[in-house]
């Protein structure tokens, strides 16, 4: 027991502490979302099935700091299984998944919100496992061949009109209005300044995703106490599940995750909520994949699968 707990403890803390060193640097973990082409840029497992939530970041960051661009992950046995061979040195990165164990004596000693009748109860606890980049490993080049950038006449300061169908998919009216964009929970509305006020195509829809992913949150979606809260650290929360699901669903379209004039701001108010909290990145990255799911189901765009991570 005490073996999971410690183990459940220091996967948290080391992710968490991950995340802390890159935004102390000044560099926002999931800015990875955006592998310079059209194409989508969410970590792949063997099989092809995105990763989903805290995995997505933790494979972005590993991919920022050791310079890939495959986004192909696998477990050392899965190489071999493929006639692949880890190279010799090569270290691995982390990704979890969920599991539960049950405890208590069955004499309902141990008090909990999910104790069954016999007085035993789920704990939930992270479990860690290890995956290699495919450019870690020697022989699956043909399985695995390393992404060609998309050539693409469109001009980068040019609306799209394939994303302006799929945002304009979704339930959510967008008002074009002022300087600022923002999300008004009372009105169940966007407000998003001009086009041309942009300096890219990417920012523009890049923030209207940020922006949507704050509508996910209404009362009639997926109720996010955080959207309505008053409180700074909840607002902090807030702005982080929609900044990750903004990274999340650009990755998925393939667009650059705009560069926010108010960063520093935003990266002081993340590192205090991952400081006072060490799951807060992850229960930000769960809500930001609700999001991101709400988001792309409406657009009508491929959304990761919804299946539970797994080695």
């Amino acid at each position: 027991m005490g073996r999971i707990t410690d183990n459940r403890a220091d996967v948290y803390q080391e992710i968490t502490d991950q995340m802390i060193v890159m935004i102390e640097a000044g560099t926002r973990p999931w800015s990875k979302s955006w592998n310079g082409s059209t194409a989508p840029n969410i970590p792949l497992r063997s099989t092809g099935v995105p990763y989903r939530g805290i995995n997505v970041l933790t494979l972005w960051v590993a991919s920022m700091t050791k310079g890939y661009a495959s986004p192909h992950w696998l477990t050392f046995k899965q190489a071999l299984a493929l006639g692949g061979c880890v190279r010799k040195g090569e270290k691995g990165s982390t990704v979890v998944y969920a599991n539960k164990i049950v405890v208590g004596d069955g004499k309902g000693g141990e008090a909990s919100n999910e104790q069954s009748e016999d007085g035993r109860r789920q704990v939930a606890f992270l479990k860690r496992y290890t995956v290699f980049n495919s450019e870690q490993i020697d022989g699956i080049e043909t399985q695995y061949p390393m992404p060609e950038p998309i050539i693409t006449a469109t001009n980068p300061h040019d609306r799209d009109a394939e994303l302006d169908t799929l945002f304009g998919r979704v339930p959510v009216t967008v008002r074009p209005h002022g300087s600022q964009p923002y999300y008004q929970p009372t009105g169940d509305q966007v407000v998003m300044p001009a086009f041309v006020d942009f300096h890219t195509s990417d920012d523009y829809y890049s923030t209207l995703a940020h922006e949507l992913c704050h509508a996910s949150g209404h009362v009639d979606r997926l109720a996010r106490p955080t959207l309505i809260s008053t409180k700074r650290e909840d607002y902090a929360r807030e702005e982080l599940v929609a900044e990750l699901g903004a990274a999340f669903v650009s990755g998925a379209i393939g667009i650059k995750l705009h560069d926010r004039e108010d960063h520093a701001a935003y990266l002081a108010s993340w590192l205090s909520a991952l400081r006072n909290d060490k799951r807060c990145i992850f229960t930000a990255a769960r809500q930001a994949q609700d999001a991101a799911d709400w988001l792309l189901s409406r657009m009508g765009a491929e959304s990761p699968s919804t299946l539970e991570e797994s080695v």
